[in-house]
């Protein structure tokens, strides 16, 4: 079944009678991809019922074509889950955007009862303009959400609550940034640290005693189709199946449930090889090297007004044209190419 077919079956049990799980976690994780400025408060002490904020966002809600696709599925879980007796009762709050052309961040807090919060930290999706902070990892040691993700849990330094943190794609990244990174007494609170897809981390922080320290606490979800979850370094993970191929099995709404867990399956042989390919590429360059192709392969994109993995395929070839047109040095030239064939031959 279906994460939706989940909220069918366990909607009707509080966590009191049927405990938080890794399907709940990716139910909450999907709530930061909602634009809910001005609907749930910024501050810690002022707080907003799921029900209650989920009937002002729909009232509120304009156009979904142009919304990404992780949007698009996190609102149809959104008005699947808010007049649920397990769901329409917790209390969202601790609500924080930044959006520009540096750094995209979102989190928000939900309270699941009185001891414990879920914090969730938003992910990024097919949309181009969102994956240059992601590719940024693969080049320095810190990026702006992650600075911002370190800010907002540290936040929680005199509340006394259990903390679960968790995110899909860039969020899962956060999350897991956050609590290497937090103080003394937050990561005493952290109880739990949920990975859904997220990249992983550069070889000096994986190779970190914060990294060492944090992993057990980690539990990093992966599709078996997976291109995101399988970015830089990662501990082990746990691989579910989506009913998807390729890179749309990011889609969390593909992802396959058995009653209250998702489908275990094996890695699919594709994001294997995409592993190695990748592993192989970002560790085969400098970080001075990979930062002049991110900036040069996202000013390309700007050019041809590329938004989209399909906006992406459609062009592959006058890419490939404006690579030579445009008298990059050749090392770059050549990284280019490199990315470009390891990332088309598992989209397409």
């Amino acid at each position: 079944m279906t994460i939706l077919d989940y909220i069918d079956e366990y909607g009707k049990y509080r966590f009191d009678k049927e405990p938080f799980n890794e399907v709940d976690n990716v139910i909450l994780s999907s709530l930061s991809y909602l634009e809910l400025k001005g609907i749930v408060p910024v501050s810690r002490l002022a707080k907003i019922s799921l029900k209650d904020a989920a009937t002002i966002y729909i009232k509120w809600l304009k156009d979904e074509k142009n919304k990404i696709t992780a949007h698009k599925s996190a609102l149809k879980i959104l008005k699947k889950i808010y007049k649920t007796k397990r769901y329409k009762d917790l209390k969202l709050y601790n609500y924080k955007y930044i959006g520009d052309n540096n750094e995209q961040f979102c989190a928000l807090t939900i309270d699941l009862d009185d001891k414990t919060s879920y914090i969730s930290f938003e992910g990024t999706d097919e949309l181009i303009s969102g994956w240059k902070e992601d590719f940024y990892l693969a080049c320095y040691d810190e990026v702006p959400s992650e600075v911002s993700a370190l800010h907002y849990i540290n936040g929680f330094t005199l509340i006394n609550k259990n903390l679960i943190l968790g995110g899909h794609s860039k969020g899962g990244h956060l999350a897991v940034y956050a609590g290497m990174k937090a103080n003394r007494f937050v990561k005493k609170k952290i109880i739990k640290i949920y990975s859904n897809d997220g990249p992983g981390f550069r070889k000096k922080a994986y190779q970190s005693a914060e990294y060492k320290d944090t992993i057990s606490k980690v539990k990093l979800i992966i599709p078996n189709y997976s291109f995101f979850g399988l970015l830089l370094r990662h501990d082990d993970y746990s691989v579910i199946k989506s009913s998807i191929k390729g890179i749309y099995a990011h889609d969390f709404l593909s992802w396959q449930v058995d009653d209250n867990k998702f489908k275990k399956v094996k890695l699919s042989k594709e994001s294997i090889l995409l592993s190695d390919a990748m592993a192989k590429w970002v560790e085969s360059y400098e970080d001075k090297d990979r930062i002049m192709f991110v900036n040069s392969v996202f000013e390309i994109f700007d050019k041809l007004n590329i938004n989209s993995v399909e906006e992406l395929i459609k062009h592959k070839s006058l890419i490939l044209k404006i690579i030579v047109d445009s008298h990059l040095p050749k090392k770059t030239e050549k990284m280019m190419r490199e990315f470009i064939k390891i990332l088309l031959s598992f989209v397409l």
